[in-house]
């Protein structure tokens, strides 16, 4: 990150903590969106890595031609239902999860090209609670002692769905079938553990608590401390930052170099968000 704050001329910036997430002021979405709005808006991406907007009240026609600035959208995954007529639109829906059971994670680390970006719209949200927290493995990373990154350098992770995911898979009465198709079609997936971003070329921890079930090249023991370390290091308040729904919130966020968290204390409560991902390249 760099010390000093951008400018812009089709908005402005207010940033959210020194270290990650900026929110966006004097955009309507509905009114469209200039080439040099959507040029600057792809520096506000690079440089604050999470972009929060309130009050959009906006079609998922309008949400997909936002999320098309920082990338192109991928169809709907096998893991979660689309919106009908949108098949680039999940449908994200929880009256929030028991204590505990929240991780911190990348999307989609278990493919073989993860997905680059993430948007997020908010429909429907609890009277309290259910926020998002995100935070930077770029800023992670540099914060580490040299003997620390001489030794995770070139070492690779193993990434996969299996374990958090095998229940949604599985659900219905074909989801047996389901899932003996899914897990071919998604194998167990190795990625390095520093990720240098192909955009920004800034280094970054590639290792998520949720998907790297292990490291490879070193022993068993090692990889099991180094991945409990690395998991660890999204805990860092000094590298988070927070986010309280509203309705039509509107939120972008770099899915390669931060991690994020989603507060599941909102029970019984609804919650109803649109969710759409842009298509990655392979990390290295």
């Amino acid at each position: 990150m760099s010390g000093n704050d951008q400018e812009f001329k089709t908005f402005t910036v207010e940033r959210a903590t020194p270290t990650i997430g900026a929110y966006i002021h004097g955009l309507d979405l509905r009114e469209g969106i200039t080439p040099e709005c959507r040029r600057e808006l792809r520096e506000a991406f690079l440089e604050y890595q999470v972009l929060f907007l309130r009050d959009q009240q906006i079609t998922p026609d309008d949400q997909i031609e936002f999320a098309k600035v920082f990338g192109d959208p991928q169809e709907v995954s096998a893991f979660f239902p689309s919106l009908p007529g949108y098949p680039h639109i999940e449908v994200l829906e929880s009256r929030g999860r028991a204590a505990g059971t929240d991780v911190w994670h990348s999307d989609l680390t278990w493919q073989a090209t993860p997905n680059s970006a993430t948007c997020l719209h908010a429909q429907e949200i609890p009277p309290c609670g259910g926020d998002t927290l995100w935070a930077s493995m770029t800023a992670a990373y540099d914060a580490l002692p040299e003997n620390v990154k001489n030794v995770i350098d070139g070492l690779e992770g193993v990434h996969d769905w299996e374990k958090e995911l095998t229940g949604v898979v599985r659900q219905g009465p074909d989801g047996e079938a389901r899932y003996e198709e899914t897990r071919r079609k998604y194998p167990p997936m190795t990625h390095p553990v520093v990720r240098k971003h192909p955009e920004t070329g800034r280094k970054l921890v590639y290792v998520n608590a949720l998907f790297t079930t292990r490291l490879t090249g070193i022993s068993t023991q090692l990889g099991d401390s180094l991945r409990n370390m690395l998991t660890d290091l999204a805990r860092t308040p000094e590298y988070q930052v927070r986010f309280r729904w509203e309705p039509n919130s509107l939120v972008i966020w770099d899915n390669r170099s931060t991690q994020h968290y989603a507060v599941g204390d909102y029970h019984p409560h609804y919650r109803l968000m649109h969710r759409v991902t842009l298509k990655g390249d392979r990390p290295a």
